[in-house]
């Protein structure tokens, strides 16, 4: 999980850098990252053959894929209207979701350290949303009111949702053969929803970025091939939370390569939430 997170903390920034040029739709960026993601792990499933597929496999897939084709496309929009070192960390919103997504869809329980961890990074967000206020007058509410933030939100409720549907897609089959599914239904159906919504107009030059977007494909893919494959391993809850380091590389790399702004204020509440990732660790 951990070194996934690295990957998925780049692919953010390089995702920001992209959409902030406003030269690329949202939409198609996100369906051709996905669906590439998704014929990329073709190639284990090529070499290694089709895994035994258990029983609930195809809702969990399908239910997760149709998920995030709302909740990626929430997190590329936010990315577009607001920096990456603010809406990343608004994935910390989902552990305490997950809960009781967890609960409700896994029958999984915690222990009161858990759930204490859980709720400890909660704590962050106020810092971060503080750290991006202009000036002292300047009120919580009207951070969490800006478009990008609200998108965030929203996309955050949405992997509440679908994590639970990741795990058990991952343990009635394999981590490429769920990602396969997943990327080609998510970035298909994404690709045609941004056709129709731009009838077709849209600027997407491959020809002189290509070494970058093959860059994109293999970080999101390596990262979400780490992320995914550790489902195996543990509770949603406690995944979701390790996962959340996402969020710390995403700040760390936009304000070393984007030059986004607050780095220092951001970074402290983030480092406050993965504070509740450790307590979940320690005392979960």
């Amino acid at each position: 999980m951990i070194p996934g997170t690295v990957f998925l903390g780049i692919n953010d920034t390089l995702v920001r850098r992209v959409l902030r040029e406003g030269k690329v739709n949202e939409q198609l960026l996100l369906g051709l990252e996905f669906l590439g993601v998704g014929l990329l792990m073709a190639i284990p499933i090529f070499i290694f053959g089709v895994p035994e597929l258990k029983p609930g496999f195809w809702v969990a897939a399908l239910g997760t894929a149709g998920l995030n084709v709302f909740g990626q496309w929430a997190w590329y929009a936010a990315f577009r209207k607001e920096e990456a070192s603010l809406i990343s960390p608004l994935r910390l919103l989902t552990p305490p979701l997950v809960i009781l997504t967890g609960y409700i869809l896994l029958k999984e329980t915690l222990t009161l350290g858990g759930v204490l961890g859980i709720m400890t990074t909660v704590l962050g967000l106020w810092m971060l949303v503080q750290g991006e206020a202009k000036t002292s007058s300047q009120r919580f509410m009207d951070i969490l009111k800006k478009p990008g933030v609200l998108l965030g939100i929203g996309g955050a409720i949405s992997f509440a949702l679908s994590l639970p549907l990741d795990k058990k897609a991952v343990v009635t089959s394999s981590a490429p053969f769920m990602l396969l599914i997943t990327g080609t239904v998510l970035g298909i159906t994404s690709i045609i929803i941004a056709l129709t919504r731009t009838r077709g107009r849209f600027e997407l030059d491959f020809g002189k970025n290509w070494k970058f977007f093959l860059t994109i494909l293999f970080v999101h893919g390596a990262g979400s091939y780490l992320t995914v494959s550790a489902l195996n391993y543990a509770l949603v809850a406690y995944a979701a939370s390790v996962k959340r380091l996402w969020s710390f590389w995403a700040v760390l790399f936009s304000g070393k390569f984007l030059d986004e702004k607050n780095i220092g204020k951001k970074l402290l509440a983030t480092i406050i939430m993965l504070a509740g990732i450790a307590v979940t660790l320690i005392l979960g």
